[in-house]
């Protein structure tokens, strides 16, 4: 990753995490997902807010499509709400009853979000309702004749102090 040396991590507030539970448990057996919001400092990414898939998004056994406008909408709200503390910081979806592995859908979603987004994230969680993984990775912006190869990253859950900006939309 030319974004800096040493591990790349992804810090996750345990709020964040069992919002993304419940939903996981909700939708199951179904896929489902959201948008991560936080921040970037270094090597780490700091994700505090959280926004599902909307009330118009479309949920299969093997794809989801989210209420993009829905999204967008509560991205806004959370960044204005926040004085532009939280901001976009990738996608997180599920595979029930599956791995914590990126498909070739998800890789190409990745590169495609890393158009505009530079550095951006997605995290995975599989499984089921009484067995769940997660994994994250980080994608770079393409370059010219390289392939997109996005870099796997650490996930560290911690209690988000009571005065740090959250979403939950």
């Amino acid at each position: 990753m030319s974004w800096g040396s040493g591990v790349l991590s992804l810090w996750i507030a345990k709020h964040v995490i069992a919002a993304i539970q419940r939903e996981s448990e909700q939708i199951y057996p179904l896929e489902t997902g959201g948008m991560l919001l936080g921040w970037r400092d270094g090597n780490s990414k700091i994700v505090t807010g959280f926004i599902g898939p909307g009330p118009s998004a479309l949920h299969g056994r093997y794809m989801f499509l989210p209420d993009h406008r829905w999204q967008v909408e509560h991205l806004r709200h959370a960044f204005l709400a926040s004085g532009g503390d939280l901001d976009y910081l990738g996608d997180w979806h599920t595979h029930p009853d599956g791995v914590a592995k990126m498909s070739d859908q998800d890789s190409q979603t990745l590169r495609k979000i890393c158009r505009r987004v530079p550095h951006a994230t997605m995290l995975i969680r599989a499984g089921h309702p009484s067995s769940w993984s997660m994994n994250a990775w980080i994608g770079e912006r393409q370059r010219p004749f390289r392939p997109f190869v996005p870099q796997a990253c650490r996930i560290q859950e911690f209690e988000a102090p009571e005065d740090w900006p959250r979403y939950q939309g």
